[in-house]
Order: structure tokens, then C-alpha cells, then sequence
């Protein structure tokens, strides 16, 4: 996430809300760049419907053209930036619900990855099978070692993505998810 306050993101946040602004982002972050006519080859979708959302990325500060290319055919990549959000007990009701929009937006998102995933893995070449993971695992912890779970996978998908600045040869795009979140809130608030 940048340096501005949470306030500011809320118009980011808002817009990424959207399923395919955010399939958008993510080829964004794949391909490096991509056209309105190739981003709908990838998703599925229209080359008029793949521009306009892009277009409302570029005017949401999220992504920019490259310039080259006319119409549909001009190429657009991600401005570099982290979006994200640190919930607040001292954020504005709107801005709660923008957060829990976008929060939604990615969950679902992640979960269409991983479905689909499971769907074809069994199409995987010898070489990749065998080396994804998927793990889920009730924990015992209290808010101080939540917080330094999250730092510390925070860290490690760090390193993951500075790797992927600048992919080695044959690499291909991984989905990379991370959750550590309260299974029980009424424990955690003493009711539970």
C-alpha cells in the first residue's frame, strides 16, 4: 500500500471492487502490459468492455497507457504501486464498507483462481506437478503473534515478488494468497 491515508485509497479501493477491474489488475501484474484486445482474448470478455475498465483504471491512478497503438490496440500497464488497505477502528463507515467491498472482490477472485486450478491440475507437465501448496490450518494465537504471522508471510511473498520484477526464464504466473484471519471475532471480543 503507498504512503497516502486510507481515505485516499477509498476511490482505488472502490474501483478494484469490481471483478473485472481486478481480473484486469492481475493480468496487469502477469503481462506487464496488455491491450484491451489481448486482456479480452485472456478473460473472456469483450474488447469494448476490457477498454472501458481499463480506462477507469487509468483514471483511478491504477494503471496508465504506454503509448503506441490506437483504440483498442493501445497497450496499458500497471502503475507501480501497492493497493491494500490496514482496517482502523478509526475509519469513517463508508470507508469500512469500501474496505470489506474490496476484501470481498479479492476473496472471490482467489477463490475462482483456485478452483480453476484445481480443475486442470491434473493437465500439469512432470515438472510442475507436485510443487504448488495449498494449506489451511486452525491456530491458537493472540493479537501480538497474529500480527507477527502476518508480518512474517508479508515478508516472505515480499522476496516472491521482487523475484517477479524480474521473472527467470520459463517462469509462468503463480497465484499467490495469503489469509490469517480470526476464525472466531466473538472470542476475540470476550463473547465466545
Amino acid at each position: 500500500m503507498s504512503s497516502e491515508n486510507i481515505s485516499s485509497e477509498a476511490l482505488r479501493l472502490r474501483a478494484l471492487a469490481h471483478p473485472v477491474r481486478l481480473d484486469l489488475l492481475y493480468l496487469l501484474r502477469e503481462e506487464g502490459e496488455v491491450t484491451a484486445t489481448a486482456a479480452a482474448e485472456r478473460l473472456g470478455l469483450s474488447p469494448k468492455t476490457c477498454s472501458y475498465h481499463l480506462g477507469l483504471l487509468g483514471k483511478y491512478g491504477l494503471a496508465e497507457e504506454t503509448g503506441g497503438g490506437k483504440g483498442r490496440s493501445r497497450p496499458w500497464r500497471l502503475v507501480p504501486q501497492g493497493i491494500g488497505y490496514a482496517p482502523s477502528a478509526d475509519d469513517e463507515p463508508a470507508t469500512a464498507e469500501t474496505q470489506d467491498a474490496f476484501a470481498r472482490a479479492v476473496l472471490d477472485r482467489d477463490a475462482r483462481v483456485v478452483r480453476a486450478f484445481i480443475d486442470r491440475r491434473h493437465r500439469l507437465p512432470d515438472a510442475w506437478r507436485g510443487r504448488s501448496a495449498m494449506s489451511s490450518n486452525p491456530l491458537r494465537l493472540t493479537a501480538e503473534q497474529l500480527s507477527g504471522l502476518r508480518d512474517e508471510l508479508a515478508g516472505v511473498l515480499e522476496r516472491y515478488l521482487r523475484l517477479s520484477s524480474e521473472p527467470a526464464p520459463g517462469a509462468v504466473p503463480v497465484h499467490a494468497a495469503v489469509y490469517a484471519v480470526l476464525s472466531d471475532v466473538e472470542a476475540a471480543r470476550g463473547e465466545g
